[in-house]
């Protein structure tokens, strides 16, 4: 996209090498392991902590880059062409990483970021609960204050990197409730392994394999005062504060993966001859072809327009849920017609469309599913 090109700086096309770099060298060889093991790729995401693209947004005191959202975007997006459940496992740290950085104790960010940026420490979020979704109002995990900190009760659903992470960020209500809000409050507790009480159990999904989730029950764990991130009761705007830059990742990543299955497309139309013409000379091809060509560059555009407002200002909430929904839609649409564009053989395992296609699934349906972007965008846009 020219605009686009025309504005990167040099640290921004500084940082696509970097992500290029690891794509070509490190992630695409182990990409149809990843896919066949559907185990989480430690070794891969700490050369990515190498690579420099764990801290992309971290500032360089933390190791980290100090760049902005348009270089985050442009990473993920590079990432997400070669795996989109490598790209959603480093998104799901990247969430974990910005609530220490924006609201820890100096202590908390010297102590847990230099290690998170290096990829030696994967980091989850968890939020979301099978009874209460996301609502503040309803979560039921809580964590009753003892002599010599917290103990956390409740069941988490969800949480890229939930059971593997090194460090988890678990939303909870603090007991006894304070007089002045609903107590939900941020607490980092350590890996499942490290804490007694901690039980995982990883859910199977469609696609996005290699990429962790699944059901954590916390049975009294216990954490030291200090595992309070931020103050008590802030708990809720904390996890939700990073929430257009978690909707506009996902474009990227939607973008990515669809750049993924139309080159595939293209170059197979190209190539492949029946009745003595390529089949990129036929007309019903070549509408598909250009249906997808047009809804690929609307995505990128509306994707990095986001990046940019969060770069500048901090983000828009209707930029940010167009981009995460169109995106998302353009993502389905492109990997589903790439797979009608190869024929029979799209259909195969050893061509890698039909996993373009289960990847791109799943993210009309996380961090808010479409229809709920499509009523943000008119809410904001009505000023409701």
């Amino acid at each position: 996209m020219q605009l686009l090109e025309r504005s990167l700086s040099d640290e921004h096309r500084d940082i696509r090498d970097r992500a290029d770099a690891f794509a070509e060298e490190i992630l695409s060889p182990r990409t149809e392991e990843i896919e066949a093991a559907d185990e989480f790729p430690r070794d891969v995401i700490e050369a990515a902590g190498d690579a420099g693209l764990l801290g992309v947004l971290i500032p360089e005191e933390y190791g980290g880059l100090g760049s902005d959202f348009v270089g985050y975007a442009l990473a993920l997006e590079r990432i997400a062409r070669e795996s989109g459940a490598v790209a959603e496992t480093i998104q799901g740290h990247t969430f974990a990483t910005l609530p220490v950085l924006h609201h820890g104790s100096e202590t908390q960010r010297e102590t847990y970021l230099p290690e998170m940026v290096a990829g030696e420490s994967v980091g989850s979020m968890l939020l979301t609960e099978p009874g209460a979704g996301s609502s503040p109002t309803e979560l039921e995990t809580v964590a009753e204050e003892t002599d010599d900190g917290y103990a956390l009760t409740g069941e988490k659903s969800f949480g890229t990197n939930a059971g593997v992470a090194d460090v988890h960020l678990v939303v909870a209500r603090k007991r006894p409730q304070p007089d002045d809000s609903h107590g939900v409050s941020v607490f980092l507790v350590p890996g499942a392994d490290e804490v007694s009480g901690f039980e995982f159990e990883r859910a199977e999904f469609m696609g996005m394999r290699g990429h962790v989730t699944g059901d954590s029950t916390l049975d009294g764990v216990e954490v030291d005062s200090d595992a309070l991130l931020g103050a008590v009761g802030e708990g809720f705007r904390i996890a939700m504060g990073t929430i257009d830059m978690a909707r506009t990742g996902l474009g990227a990543i939607g973008t990515g993966i669809a750049q993924a299955a139309y080159d595939e497309a293209v170059d197979y139309a190209s190539e492949r001859r029946q009745g003595g013409n390529a089949i990129g000379e036929y007309q019903a091809v070549q509408v598909l072809v250009a249906k997808m060509d047009t809804r690929l560059e609307a995505a990128r555009h509306l994707v990095y327009e986001s990046a940019a407002s969060i770069a500048e200002s901090g983000g828009n909430t209707r930029k940010s849920s167009q981009a995460k929904y169109y995106a998302s839609d353009v993502a389905e649409f492109v990997t589903r017609n790439a797979m009608q564009i190869y024929g029979g053989k799209g259909y195969r395992t050893d061509y890698p469309l039909e996993r373009y296609l289960r990847d791109a699934k799943i993210l009309s349906l996380i961090g808010g599913t479409t229809e709920i972007q499509q009523t943000t965008v008119a809410t904001e846009s009505l000023s409701l």
